[in-house]
């Protein structure tokens, strides 16, 4: 009886370790996506119950057992990791988390060992229900095709979902990776992101600073994320979408033509945090070294990155150079804790939040007690920003602060479809400046700006509220646009 219910139990064991590194695929079980959620829950059982066979197979020679052994060891350490997330950090797991295990060092690890005591414990006990399940199942499986296409599935499905991902439907726009081991994916982006990491790290950057007037004490950009203006109440939305910032406009600096300068994350985030021009994106990606980030270290300011967002290429390699960086999970509201807990240090600060905002899909991006009224998803999401941005403003109010908002890029609309496409449309962002009360006079300039501008322009802006001498001439004015082939155009050759 008990060789039965433990790989059951087991089976079980694992699929709730996924959940807790996983933790929006339980939450869409009671949303409009529970097919999907049901669909990811049954694909990695039957991906585990195949390796449990698979290493059935291997425990029936004694040469081929110590392999056994070892993929269950790395499979036991997968689940370590999201029993750690789960009863340490309260969260799943994210590439942010992967690059901070793999940059740690020996004595971080021994600081830490006694919070590793529970997870370190149910790690324990699921290995040695791994290996029992493994061994009662090695004389009931047999050498025939049946048993030997169900053991290669663990194997077999990986490679399926990544033609499907790269030939078929892409959601992501990166490898899709859905493994047995379904932290993997996680560590060889992390790897991935180290690589370019190193490469920014060898072209130390030397800037020419001057120092013109005092800083700002609070230096806050926040970076948007897939939000349209065009859906904005702030300029113009027939719905009230941004209830909170639009009491604020006496306040703030708005600029009505702001403009990103590429379409997807991954180009528009780098481009706007560092000087290096569009014409040089795709062959001196070293040059992502002058950044914002290092450049505030170097003007005496103290750098803090804060991500709600999964780590991502060139974004992660900027980030890094903070002196302090952090991903956490949740909805954004995550971050005004951590805004009031870094306010608290008396010294000039640089703080950048990179939040979720409206990424698609929107309806996961709001809290389940989140009410918006008849508003969709997209609109619903463009108000929560409004609500985590309503309670920035009261943290901050009493402040010697400036907040610069922006969208990393917009999306067009086609048909009921939001898309990620090279075009005008999807250029058009929210880009504003929000003043504390003890901001300098020198320093606050109010009003709505008609020109059109490109979010590129925030690099010299944050060295003008640092008290630096601005560069008179910056990318810009060459109003380039980087499009998804990762060439540099003018922006007027976009299509609408």
């Amino acid at each position: 009886m008990l060789k039965k219910i433990i790989p059951v139990l087991t089976i079980l064991i694992y699929l709730t370790g996924f959940l807790l590194s996983f933790p929006y695929i339980y939450d869409n079980l009671f949303r409009a996506e529970k097919l999907e959620s049901i669909r990811n829950i049954f694909e990695y059982g039957i991906m585990f119950s195949s390796f449990l066979v698979f290493n059935a197979f291997l425990f029936k020679n004694k040469y081929t057992t110590a392999i056994a052994v070892l993929l269950c060891l790395f499979l036991s350490l997968n689940f370590l990791i999201s029993v750690s997330c789960y009863f340490i950090y309260h969260s799943g797991f994210n590439v942010g988390m992967a690059i901070s295990i793999l940059e740690s060092n020996p004595d971080e690890a021994m600081s830490m060992s006694y919070m590793f005591i529970l997870p370190g414990t149910l790690f324990i006990i699921f290995m040695g229900m791994l290996l029992y399940s493994i061994n009662s199942l090695k004389n009931v499986v047999k050498f025939d095709w049946k048993y030997g296409i169900i053991a290669l599935l663990w194997l077999i499905m990986p490679f399926t979902f990544y033609l499907k991902h790269k030939y078929i439907s892409n959601k992501g726009g990166g490898k899709m990776i859905k493994s047995v081991y379904y932290h993997y994916s996680d560590f060889n982006t992390a790897l991935s992101i180290q690589e370019d990491i190193n490469t920014i790290r060898k072209n130390i950057p030397v800037f020419n600073i001057k120092k013109i007037q005092p800083g700002i004490e609070n230096v806050i950009l926040i970076i948007g994320e897939s939000e349209r203006k065009q859906n904005m109440s702030l300029y113009g939305y027939p719905k009230k979408t941004t209830p909170y910032t639009d009491q604020e406009t006496s306040n703030m600096m708005i600029y009505d033509q702001a403009v990103s300068p590429a379409g997807i994350t991954n180009l528009s985030v780098p481009l706007i945090l560092s000087s290096i021009h569009p014409d040089e994106f795709r062959y001196r990606y070293d040059k992502l070294s002058y950044n914002i980030i290092n450049l505030a270290n170097q003007s005496g300011y103290n750098s803090f990155w804060i991500s709600t967002q999964q780590s991502a290429k060139g974004i992660t390699a900027i980030a890094s150079m903070s002196k302090h960086k952090k991903w956490v999970n949740g909805f954004d509201e995550v971050i005004i804790p951590e805004l009031k807990n870094v306010i608290q240090k008396r010294d000039n600060k640089f703080i950048v939040f990179h939040i979720m905002g409206s990424h698609p899909n929107p309806c996961n991006r709001l809290p389940e007690n989140w009410d918006s009224g008849d508003m969709d998803c997209y609109d619903s999401s463009i108000k929560y920003t409004d609500y985590v941005m309503k309670d920035i403003f009261t943290t901050l109010r009493n402040t010697n602060s400036v907040v610069i908002y922006a969208s990393d890029h917009g999306l067009k609309i086609q048909g009921n479809k939001l898309l990620h496409i090279d075009s005008k449309e999807s250029t058009q962002v929210p880009f504003f400046i929000w003043y504390g009360n003890k901001v300098p006079p020198a320093y606050r300039i109010t009003g709505r700006d008609p020109k059109q501008i490109q979010t590129t322009y925030i690099y010299p802006l944050i060295m003008k509220y640092m008290g630096l001498e601005a560069p008179q001439h910056y990318k810009s004015e060459d109003h380039k646009y980087l499009n998804l082939n990762m060439r540099s155009i003018d922006y007027e050759e976009l299509a609408e």
